[in-house]
C-alpha cells in the first residue's frame, strides 16, 4: 500500500492522527476474503485510534468513534489484531480522508471522513 506509516511510528502517528480529526464524522468498512465488505457504522463521530504496545493486545490497533455528548450514548471500539499495515487515505485536496489497516490475514478496515448531508433548507423567504 502507498504511503505506509513504518511500524516503529504507528503510535505516534495514531496519537497525532487523533489529535487532528477528532469528532470529525465517519464510516467504517471491513473487507475481507470471507466476508467481503461490511460496512459497520455510518456518521459516528471519531473519538481516536491507538497503537497496543504492550500486554494481551500488543500489536492491535483500537478505533473507537462515539457520540460527542454523554447524551448520545451511540459508541463503537473496533480492533484490529496481529496490525501489518497502516496508510493514511488521502483526498483529492491532500487532506486526510481516513486511515486503512491491514491485518495478518489481509483483512483490511477502512475508515474515511464523511461528509454529514446537508440539512435541507425549509425556511420560505417571504
Amino acid at each position: 500500500m502507498q504511503g505506509e506509516i513504518e511500524r516503529n511510528q504507528w503510535k505516534t502517528f495514531l496519537e497525532e492522527f487523533s489529535k487532528r480529526n477528532q469528532l470529525r464524522p465517519t464510516s467504517l468498512e471491513i473487507i475481507g476474503g470471507d466476508i467481503g465488505a461490511q460496512e459497520e457504522e455510518k456518521f459516528l463521530p471519531f473519538i481516536g485510534a491507538s497503537f497496543e504496545t504492550k500486554g494481551e493486545e500488543a500489536g492491535s490497533v483500537e478505533i473507537m468513534l462515539g457520540g460527542e455528548t454523554a447524551a448520545d450514548s451511540r459508541e463503537l471500539t473496533h480492533t484490529i489484531r496481529n496490525a501489518q499495515r497502516i496508510v493514511p487515505i488521502v483526498g483529492i485536496k491532500g487532506l486526510e480522508d481516513g486511515l486503512g489497516i491491514e491485518d495478518k490475514d489481509g483483512v483490511k478496515t477502512l475508515l474515511r471522513f464523511e461528509t454529514l448531508p446537508e440539512i435541507e433548507d425549509t425556511t420560505s423567504a417571504a
